[in-house]
């Protein structure tokens, strides 16, 4: 994690405590604990606590809209998981519930808590001034824009430079092809900033790009549901001794097919409105085809890609849309562990960069319709 995002979750989750009050309800909620542990028999006490408790549980629910997946997992790394997980508020009802006869109990469960967060709060603040006054200050998209971060795992090129390179090359060339497809012209891609701890790449580009890539990212990770349950029977079958030969392969033909399936409907989708020549449109197709069964090949081996939009003086409404899209995605995506045994992309495929349409038994369905209109040809950051 860099430094600027760092701060730029710490500035999150001090405005998030905010928003939802709930430092302030969980210590309502451990007065009121309190007061009821000294007189049991004043229903003053117990209305007070129903209403605080309330307020509370109601505060942690919201919660997990607000965390994206990517962020809880920082938030986690940093100790923050036990005091902003949506689970919390259920935690302290049942704690309250379980102990209605000895509201000691519940009390001092509550009053932990509630010092846990007061502390971890201070420090979330304190750091954040400090890297402040430090200069280092997390940044934003600039109202009407997005972009977006590529995690690149070091395991992809095996710390080898010219690896690397490779796998920058695929991502611009990728980006690149988008927006030629769905802008009608050629627009590089901005580098934003660079991290080397885990290797990040934050990029900006046009809105159409990040608002494709955000969609086709979530929909394989959609189906990536069904992937992990045809893994976990090819797994069982194995343990059975029947995950042989043919049984194997036909489970990962049904793999390759239900990624295929989405590599064609996101393609599909993206030439909805082309307007260029034909030739160009089939080196296009080609290009956007297979870089976007390259994608889902390398998240499958641990590439995460973050997504950002700021919906605030969009150029348009059809931007606005777009962009508030793009915001709520970043919300919901949650990419999968690294497999052990990876499906999609050979060794060779991931090295050379130029990789070839699998040939698999079972056809994968193109899908002549789509119902994603056309992203908005916004200008790039």
């Amino acid at each position: 994690m860099t430094a600027q995002k760092l701060h730029a979750i710490l500035l999150f989750l001090d405005a998030l405590d905010k928003k939802l009050s709930l430092q302030k309800s969980i210590e309502a909620v451990a007065t009121d604990l309190v007061n009821l542990a000294n007189s049991p028999a004043d229903p003053t006490h117990q209305t007070a606590l129903a209403s605080h408790l309330s307020a509370f549980v109601a505060a942690t629910d919201k919660l997990g809209a607000e965390i994206a997946p990517s962020d809880a997992a920082e938030i986690k790394d940093m100790g923050g998981k036990n005091y902003f997980d949506q689970s919390i508020g259920e935690s302290v009802r049942n704690a309250i519930q379980t102990n209605a006869m000895t509201p000691s109990v519940a009390r001092d469960f509550v009053q932990q808590l509630a010092k846990g967060r007061a502390e971890f709060l201070s420090i979330v603040r304190s750091t954040t001034d400090g890297l402040g006054r430090l200069g280092i200050k997390g940044t934003a998209p600039t109202p009407g824009t997005a972009d977006m971060a590529f995690l690149i795992p070091r395991e992809l090129f095996d710390n080898q430079l010219l690896p690397f390179s490779k796998e920058l090359r695929f991502i611009a060339l990728y980006l690149e092809n988008l927006g030629e497809a769905l802008t009608g012209e050629v627009r590089p891609v901005q580098v934003e900033q660079l991290s080397s701890s885990l290797p990040t790449i934050s990029l900006a580009a046009c809105i159409a790009v990040i608002s494709t890539v955000a969609l086709a990212v979530n929909k394989f990770l959609d189906a990536w549901e069904r992937i992990e349950r045809i893994r976990k029977v090819r797994e069982e079958l194995s343990g059975l001794g029947m995950a042989k030969g043919a049984n194997a392969k036909e489970l990962d033909d049904e793999i390759t097919t239900t990624v295929e399936n989405v590599v064609e409907e996101t393609t599909t989708t993206v030439f909805l409105s082309y307007k260029g020549s034909t030739g160009r449109k089939h080196e296009l197709e080609n290009g956007v085809r297979n870089g976007t069964r390259r994608l889902f090949g390398q998240i499958e081996r641990g590439l995460k890609i973050d997504f950002r939009a700021n919906s605030e003086n969009a150029s348009d409404e059809e931007a606005k849309k777009s962009l508030a899209e793009i915001s709520q995605l970043s919300k919901v995506i949650k990419f999968p562990e690294i497999a052990q045994e990876p499906l999609l992309l050979q060794e060779g495929e991931l090295l050379e960069g130029d990789i070839e349409i699998k040939r698999i038994a079972k056809t994968a369905t193109k899908k002549t319709t789509a119902t994603t209109k056309k992203s908005p040809d916004a200008t790039p950051v």
